[in-house]
């Protein structure tokens, strides 16, 4: 066990976190704004893979309002206990035990001190016997604004240690949507047992799981998915049935009309792009592949304007595909430099290409697909 106190605190926490590989569960019967929850515990909460819960006192207490919606909109359950005055940061198999809310005034102004250990076997049966004797949280109640007023967050004290900077919430939002498309296709795969044609034809789960979704956005005859701006509220078991639903549909649509040329695509885009390659690549070939994209197939403006020589140089073209395909794990910060660097490239363009490039591991996200994970329930 190992006393942690002010700046060290702060430091361990968010480097746990930042580390975490299967769960955060957090209790805290006051939990701050989102900017400061985010310098405190990072973003790694937000991936599917980690499991994390929020426990907290709804009605005595207070979720600020940003964090909360930011905590729903990611699928975060939130649990209230009545009373619950202690503050708990489980993260893997370490925990803190902490005089310390989830604030920024705690963590920030206020001398606290916690306990940190591996030993926590029977923290973790009292976090699971509290959790499990408690309701799930929708919504902000009014009167909880009056413990905001009470507890005066942020003005009665001068900061006294320094957060931690928070500079990759666009990587862990990237990470996260990733995460969720992927989570859609094991429980599809699970559900289905795939289309036996289509992986003898070479499609890969990521690719079949886009096929489903063009089928619900355009080929099916009520187009379900088509449109869906919020997700549907769905039990694990209600999305399996779903996808039962329309699984033999799309099979019949395969059948008339099974779309070789995405294999084609991948193949294409794979040779052109490649480490060997890539260097020689010429405007050919770079209009190849603008020709192979759907987003610029959709907005032929964009693609004209793309491949124009005065918009775009071919080889900061190259240096950008170089960099955001053949520079390890892909990272936003490598999207976001295409997507500055190139003109008429936008986000759906580089998501679609990485999609296409690596179709084991990378989901095909463009619009299409997106009402297709609300469809079934992703928050996207």
């Amino acid at each position: 066990m190992i006393l942690l106190t002010e700046q060290k605190q702060i430091d361990t926490l968010r480097e746990k976190c930042d580390n975490a590989k299967r769960r955060i569960w957090i209790a805290s019967p006051y939990i701050g704004s989102l900017k400061d929850v985010q310098k405190i515990i990072g973003g790694k909460w937000k991936l599917p893979s980690i499991d994390c819960r929020v426990l907290t006192d709804i009605e005595a207490g207070f979720i600020r309002q940003d964090m909360f919606y930011e905590f729903i909109n990611n699928q975060i359950e939130i649990r209230s206990l009545s009373s619950i005055h202690a503050k708990i940061y489980i993260v893997d198999d370490w925990c803190l035990i902490t005089s310390a809310n989830l604030t920024g005034t705690a963590f920030l102004c206020r001398y606290e001190m916690g306990l940190a250990t591996d030993d926590i076997a029977e923290i973790e049966n009292t976090y699971l016997r509290w959790w499990n004797n408690t309701d799930g949280v929708t919504k902000l109640p009014k009167k909880q604004q009056k413990a905001l007023i009470n507890y005066q967050d942020g003005n009665s004290f001068k900061k006294k240690f320094k957060a931690p900077p928070y500079n990759s919430g666009l990587q862990d939002k990237y990470d996260a949507v990733c995460e969720k498309y992927r989570e859609f296709a094991q429980l599809y795969e699970k559900t289905t047992g795939r289309n036996q044609q289509m992986v003898a034809d070479g499609y890969t789960l990521l690719q079949e799981v886009d096929f489903f979704f063009n089928y619900l956005y355009h080929d099916h005859p009520e187009t379900p998915s088509n449109g869906q701006k919020t997700p549907n509220r769905m039990s694990d078991a209600q999305k399996r049935k779903t996808i039962l639903k329309y699984f033999k549909g799309m099979c019949n649509q395969y059948a008339i009309d099974p779309q070789l040329w995405r294999i084609e695509r991948t193949q294409k885009i794979k040779k052109l792009l490649s480490p060997k390659s890539i260097a020689k690549l010429d405007w050919n070939g770079t209009k190849e592949i603008a020709f192979c994209l759907h987003c610029l197939y959709s907005y032929p403006i964009n693609r004209t304007k793309f491949l124009n020589p005065a918009n775009n140089d071919i080889d900061e073209i190259k240096e950008c595909w170089q960099k955001l395909l053949h520079s390890g794990s892909i990272t936003f910060s490598q999207v976001q430099y295409v997507k500055d660097r190139l003109k008429n490239f936008g986000f759906s363009s580089i998501y679609e290409l990485i999609g296409w490039y690596y179709p084991e591991k990378y989901p095909l996200m463009n619009g299409n697909s997106d009402c297709g994970m609300r469809f079934f329930g992703y928050n996207i």
